[in-house]
């Protein structure tokens, strides 16, 4: 078991090197973009890459899943594949269509997702990155499968390296605006399809299996309303803080905004700018979350593969108990880390008197660590969709979706414009931790895995006891007694692990 394990451990620190360095570089240049851009400059930015994840799920239309399934069903080898041509075959297809609507019926798409008018230029770049983004998904889902963390990895190195060269050269060296952002991303994204081509040719077969492309559809489609879901739940607090009363908004936050000039170009331009501006405040601050984030993504890269090659060993109930402790006991040990140091993050000084992250975003400082909380429960449903992969119940994904985007839905409907930016991260949280008890209630039963949840709610209770000592006890908040209260977590934390290897009772 160990090292097997071991191996998870390996892959998952391979494909982490290219999410953890996308993942801190995208961070990284919301500081630049925060000494450029104002938030209400930057909230197009927010709001097309919010509407971008309900969008991806069209392209992709399960057509990711759906390949990792089939090719793993038929037996993992190199050359070429029906599957991955039936797969890449529907990808392409629905691309060109799709991107072709989004640019026929731009106005109507604008007004959907709330874009001005004056920002309309900005679709163009978009439909060209959907549409990039899409052509590269199988690919990608190739390497992890065939087990080529090192060139998955790569390839997506490299793509980050042109990404912030653009960046930097297109914002500081040209002066642009916020399309640089995108323009950048379309060229990085182009990049990468160059790359990957070599992959598609030594995998696509000269003819399309029909028969195989339907049973992909079959297994693949479920997958889009349950995304849609997962989508909601993600984002759809933009679109509600982009909806909320400007009058409301000017009430909520009256002590916290501190631009000088924000008065004055509400008076110029009409006061849906306190509403940008909270939208850009958001969306840039939830960034700082990313250090979870980019945990539960370097986890499912690699758990994908791992339970689908692991799924027929003799002490699978026990292998996959032991994995979702050690995954539950770093997300923790992150999540407390960054809850405490998140103040000190963003006010690291930097030359001419400047701060990592501008302060005119600091108002949006609070719902970091709910935002944190968020996708440690996106990890445990990460962690519970190996039985749904296993059994093959794709409808699962959509029941615990569905009732996911329901709390989302809900709470950012009755709460949103109430309480703001709080309440939306709330909502983000509670749909997630939705999602991961309703995907462990439809599993369990049909798929027995051996979880220790005695020790994982003792885990929780820790973690919790952690975070409410440092939030009540002013003598704490210094980075010496924040590492002390982590060190403490992860030092009982590893006690608990140390005992996992004794049999596991249900």
């Amino acid at each position: 078991m160990a090292s097997r394990i071991r191996q998870l451990a390996s892959e998952t620190a391979v494909y982490g090197v290219s999410s953890i360095v996308g993942r801190l570089v995208n961070f990284l240049l919301f500081p630049l973009y925060s000494q450029v851009f104002l938030p209400d400059a930057y909230s197009p930015i927010i709001v097309l890459y919010a509407a971008f994840v309900f969008l991806n799920i069209v392209y992709q239309h399960g057509m990711e899943s759906a390949y990792m399934k089939f090719a793993s069903d038929d037996g993992v080898r190199e050359g070429r594949s029906p599957v991955f041509t039936a797969a890449q075959f529907s990808i392409s297809s629905v691309m060109l269509f799709a991107t072709a609507a989004m640019l026929l019926f731009r106005g109507p798409f604008a007004a959907l997702i709330g874009l001005d008018a004056s920002h309309f230029h900005l679709l163009g770049w978009a439909a060209a990155i959907l549409a990039l983004d899409a052509l590269i998904i199988v690919p990608f889902a190739d390497l992890r499968l065939r087990s080529r963390p090192w060139t998955f990895a790569g390839v997506r190195l490299v793509n980050i390296a042109i990404n912030v060269g653009l960046n930097l050269w297109l914002i500081l060296g040209l002066d642009m605006g916020v399309e640089a952002i995108l323009i950048a991303n379309t060229a990085a994204s182009t990049v990468t399809l160059l790359m990957l081509l070599p992959v598609m040719a030594g995998r696509l077969t000269w003819q399309l299996d029909m028969s195989l492309w339907k049973r992909l559809m079959r297994f693949g489609l479920p997958f889009v309303p349950g995304g849609l879901g997962y989508a909601l739940t993600e984002r759809i607090n933009i679109f509600f803080l982009e909806r909320m009363d400007p009058a409301r908004i000017q009430s909520l936050y009256a002590e916290r905004f501190t631009d000088p000039d924000l008065a004055a170009r509400a008076a110029e331009l009409g006061p849906s700018v306190y509403t940008d501006y909270i939208v850009g405040t958001y969306g840039g601050m939830i960034k700082l979350a990313v250090l979870m984030a980019l945990f539960v993504q370097m986890f499912r890269y690699a758990w994908q593969p791992f339970f689908l090659q692991r799924q027929r060993d003799d002490d699978v109930a026990s292998l996959f108990g032991r994995v979702f402790f050690l995954v539950s006991w770093v997300l923790g040990a992150v999540l407390l880390a960054v809850s405490f140091t998140a103040n000190d993050i963003v006010a690291l000084p930097l030359p001419g008197g400047r701060h990592l992250i501008a302060p005119s975003y600091w108002m949006g400082l609070h719902v970091i660590p709910v935002a944190l909380l968020g996708y440690f429960f996106q990890g445990w449903y990460y962690h519970f969709s190996a039985g749904v992969y296993i059994r093959a119940r794709t409808r699962w994904f959509l029941h615990a979706t569905l009732a996911g985007s329901a709390v989302a839905v809900g709470v950012n409907a009755v709460f949103v414009p109430l309480y703001g930016m709080a309440a939306a991260a709330w909502a983000t949280t509670g749909s997630y931790a939705t999602m991961a008890l309703v995907l462990y209630a439809l599993v369990h039963g049909k798929y027995e895995v051996t979880y220790a949840w005695g020790r994982i709610l003792v885990l929780v209770a820790l973690g919790a006891g952690c975070f409410l000592a440092w939030a009540w006890i002013p003598g704490l908040d210094g980075l010496l007694p924040e590492f002390g209260l982590v060190a403490v977590y992860a030092i009982i934390g590893g006690l608990l692990t140390r005992r996992l290897r004794r049999p596991l009772k249900k």
